[in-house]
C-alpha cells in the first residue's frame, strides 16, 4: 500500500523527468525512492516503479486475488447452506402446520359422526316408544316398558363413556 502512497521527495515534474532522467533512474534503482511521481501541470499524472517492486506488487496482488476467491466461493456456499437450511425450517413449519389443519379436519368430522350417532340413537328411541305404544297394553305394562327402554339407553350411553 505505500506505493500508493507518495512523499514529496518522489514526485518529478515532467521537466525534471526529460532533463534528469538518469538521476530519477538511479535513485530508483537504488531503493533511494521507492517511486517516481510525474507531474504534469502539477498533478500527479505518471509513475514510475522498478521492475522488481512491480513483480513483487503483481505477486501479492496474484494471491490476495486467488485468496478473494477461494473466500468469495466459501461464502458462496455457506450462504447456500443457510438458504437450504431456511427452506427445510419452511418446510418444517408448513407440514406441522398442515398437520394441524388435518387434526382440526378430524375433530370436525369425529363432531359430525358423533352428532349422526346421536341423531340415530333418538330416532331409534322414538321407533321403540312409538311401538310400545301401538302395543296398546295396560298403562302399567306401557309405562314400565317404556322405563325400561330408557333405562336400557341410558346404561348403554354411559358405559360407552366410562
Amino acid at each position: 500500500m505505500t506505493n500508493l502512497l507518495y512523499a514529496s521527495n518522489e514526485m518529478f515534474s515532467s521537466t525534471q523527468l526529460i532533463r534528469k532522467s538518469k538521476d530519477i533512474f538511479d535513485k530508483l534503482t537504488s531503493n533511494e525512492i521507492e517511486k517516481a511521481i510525474i507531474l504534469r501541470d502539477g498533478k500527479p499524472n505518471f509513475m514510475l516503479l522498478e521492475f522488481n517492486k512491480y513483480e513483487e506488487m503483481m505477486k501479492e496482488y496474484e494471491y490476495l486475488k486467488a485468496n478473494f476467491t477461494i473466500n468469495k466461493q466459501n461464502n458462496i456456499q455457506i450462504q447456500e447452506e443457510k438458504v437450504s437450511e431456511s427452506i427445510t425450517l419452511v418446510k418444517d413449519e408448513e407440514i406441522s402446520e398442515d398437520d394441524q389443519i388435518l387434526n382440526e379436519f378430524i375433530g370436525d368430522i369425529e363432531d359430525c359422526i358423533d352428532d349422526d350417532i346421536k341423531i340415530k340413537e333418538e330416532e331409534e328411541l322414538k321407533i321403540a316408544l312409538a311401538q310400545i305404544e301401538a302395543l296398546n297394553l295396560e298403562p302399567e305394562f306401557q309405562k314400565e316398558a317404556q322405563d325400561k327402554l330408557i333405562e336400557k339407553s341410558s346404561a348403554e350411553i354411559k358405559e360407552f363413556w366410562n
